[in-house]
């Protein structure tokens, strides 16, 4: 008898060749549950985003639930600077590249973006009208967040949340997001799910977005006592008055830092000083006026504080590579 043979009729060996076939052929048929459910997620976002009259257009859209958005883009964008809220990006197609202090990352089909503070960064996406960007983007409510995380805290599933530098991580989904989400694709498509049974399953998704243990950004922004955090409050009250922007040395006293120390955790956490970042999301609001609601040039300037539509220009320019006329020309 062969060595080859041999080992074959030997028990043990049968035993593990029977283990390790049993474990390929349940990874196989994982994987074919995880192809069906994203081409079935796929097909039901192509639906709803006809149901809500956006065949045809990119960028995002707005679904029956304020919180949620749907985004598509069918062609290639180029590296540009976006601003996202605290919140979930779920890729379902496609693959965008963030950059952000430095960092590159990507996200892409099956995967998510969790966002935990209120960032700027550039972005490219990768599409085409075959392989198309989609997702949803879930906006992160903070009282539910602090709600979910003082219950995690209290069982033995707890864990402490760990040092990040960006504000934002690219994180897989796992299967019971997957299945959430699902649903939630499922309940936008009619008023009553909408309103009365998405609420909770958006509050599953961030449940188990804050289980990860991977994660940490959505987690780190849960503690009040982490700089970053203290410093997002401080964004989220500055952006909800409209007012002046305040000066580095008021906004460091309100967040009980000195100027240097509030310096230097502001551009570890969003990769910009503070007149940097503030300046990049009024152009960036500037630029969603522009190109989605027909503001005029001097409308967009107005609206996001510039007393001079010559340096508006001027710094919209820099950032974006074009004049605010032109993204004004191209959405007429």
């Amino acid at each position: 008898m062969t060595p080859g043979l041999k080992a074959m009729t030997d028990p043990l060996n049968r035993a593990k060749v029977a283990l390790h076939l049993h474990l390929q052929c349940g990874h196989f048929s994982h994987g074919r549950q995880i192809g069906r459910m994203e081409d079935a997620l796929k097909d039901r976002l192509a639906r709803l985003r006809a149901e809500l009259g956006g065949s045809g257009q990119t960028g995002f859209l707005p679904t029956r639930l304020a919180s949620v958005r749907l985004f598509w883009s069918d062609h290639r964008l180029p590296r540009m600077p976006l601003a996202y809220d605290p919140g979930i990006a779920v890729i379902v197609s496609g693959r965008k590249i963030g950059f952000l202090n430095g960092s590159r990352f990507v996200y892409d089909a099956g995967s998510y973006l969790a966002v935990g503070l209120p960032v700027c960064f550039d972005c490219e996406t990768h599409a085409t009208p075959d392989r198309p960007l989609i997702g949803l983007f879930l906006n992160a409510d903070q009282a539910m967040l602090q709600e979910l995380s003082a219950g995690l805290a209290e069982t033995r599933d707890a864990r402490p949340a760990g040092q990040t530098t960006l504000g934002v991580e690219p994180l897989k989904l796992t299967m019971p997001m997957r299945e959430a989400v699902t649903r939630l694709a499922d309940q936008l498509s009619d008023d009553a799910e909408a309103q009365l049974l998405s609420p909770a399953t958006l509050r599953e998704i961030f449940f188990h977005a804050l289980q990860d243990r991977h994660g940490q950004a959505l987690l780190a922004q849960t503690r009040p006592d982490r700089p970053e955090a203290r410093i997002a409050a401080l964004l989220r009250r500055i952006e909800s008055t409209g007012d002046r922007p305040p000066s580095v040395e008021e906004m460091a006293q309100a967040v009980g830092m000195s100027p240097a120390s509030f310096h230097r955790h502001f551009r570890a956490a969003f990769g910009a000083s503070p007149l940097q970042y503030l300046k990049l999301r009024r152009l960036i609001r500037a630029r969603t006026l522009l190109a989605d609601h027909g503001s005029s040039v001097a409308e967009a300037a107005h609206a996001t504080g510039y007393a001079s539509a010559a340096q508006f220009s001027r710094d919209f320019r820099t950032y974006f590579g074009e004049p605010p006329s032109a993204v004004h020309q191209n959405a007429a």
